[in-house]
């Protein structure tokens, strides 16, 4: 159980880095901030973040449903 929230945080980490920091500086470079924009690409990182939780949980439990993640295929 340990190493799915392990493997499922360096996902988060992943998404953080390759999506909400570009993000934030192309913000920065134009002088102007769209929170809306920063908070959408946020809910994308906890939903790949959700996703491979479960994957990794239903790896480590058998679970073929659980292996599918959130979106089931």
């Amino acid at each position: 159980m340990k190493k799915a929230y392990i493997e499922a945080f360096k996902e988060l980490g992943r998404v953080v880095l390759l999506s909400i920091i570009p993000v934030l500086i192309s913000q920065m470079d134009e002088k102007m901030f769209n929170w809306e924009v920063v908070i959408i690409t946020g809910s994308i990182a906890v939903l790949r973040f959700l996703d491979k939780l479960l994957h990794e949980m239903g790896k480590e439990s058998n679970n073929d449903k659980a292996k599918k993640g959130l979106t089931g295929f």
